[in-house]
C-alpha cells in the first residue's frame, strides 16, 4: 500500500485480502450450498473466455470488486444459487453471477470496514465474451485470488486506490 495510505491508516491490503476470503467463505456455504477453498490464482484463468462481473466502489478506498468465470462454473453456480438447471450463459445466469460479486462486495465491506464507512458499492456490471480484459489506474494495487467452490472454479480480482 502507498505510503500515503499507510499514513492515513485506511485499510491495509493484508486486512481487505483477509475480509476478501472471509466473505467469499461466508457466500458460498450460506448462498450456493458448497465449500470453497482458496486456491493460487496460478490455478484458474483469471479472465477466460466467457463471463466477468464486477462491482465498483468509491470512498475513502476506490476500485472494483470482479469475478471471472468460465461458462461452465458460471451456469454450475447459478444452478445452485437458484435451484434450476443451465446449460449456457443466458441473462438469468449473468444476473446471478452480478448477484454473487454484488453479495462479495457488501460482504468485503461488512468485514473491512466494521465501524468505519470506507467505501459505497455501485450496481454490478457484467462483461461476457471470448476477448477482453480489465484495467486498472497506475496507482492501484491488485489483489487475485483463485476459488475452488464445489466443482467451480473461478478467479477473484479486488483492485483498489486510495484517491
Amino acid at each position: 500500500m502507498s505510503a500515503e495510505a499507510l499514513a492515513h491508516k485506511v485499510i491495509t491490503a493484508e486486512e481487505l485480502e483477509v475480509s476478501l476470503v472471509r466473505a467469499m467463505k461466508e457466500i458460498t456455504s450460506t448462498m450456493f450450498n458448497c465449500e470453497s477453498e482458496i486456491v493460487s490464482p496460478d490455478q484458474v484463468d483469471m479472465i477466460p473466455p466467457g463471463l466477468s462481473a464486477i462491482v465498483g466502489f468509491g470512498g475513502k478506498i476506490c476500485g472494483f470488486v470482479a469475478i471471472h468465470l468460465s461458462p461452465p462454473s458460471a451456469c454450475t453456480l447459478a444452478s445452485n444459487l437458484l435451484g434450476m438447471s443451465f446449460d449456457e450463459l443466458d441473462d438469468i445466469v449473468a444476473d446471478a453471477m452480478g448477484e454473487l460479486v454484488n453479495m462479495l462486495a457488501g460482504g468485503l465491506k461488512k468485514f473491512a470496514c466494521q465501524s468505519e464507512d470506507l467505501f459505497k458499492i455501485s450496481v454490478p456490471s457484467i462483461v461476457y465474451g471470448m476477448d477482453y480484459s480489465t484495467h486498472a489506474p497506475k496507482n492501484s494495487e491488485r489483489l487475485t485470488i483463485g476459488v475452488q467452490a464445489g466443482s467451480c472454479t473461478f478467479g477473484v480480482q479486488l483492485v483498489f486506490a486510495v484517491p
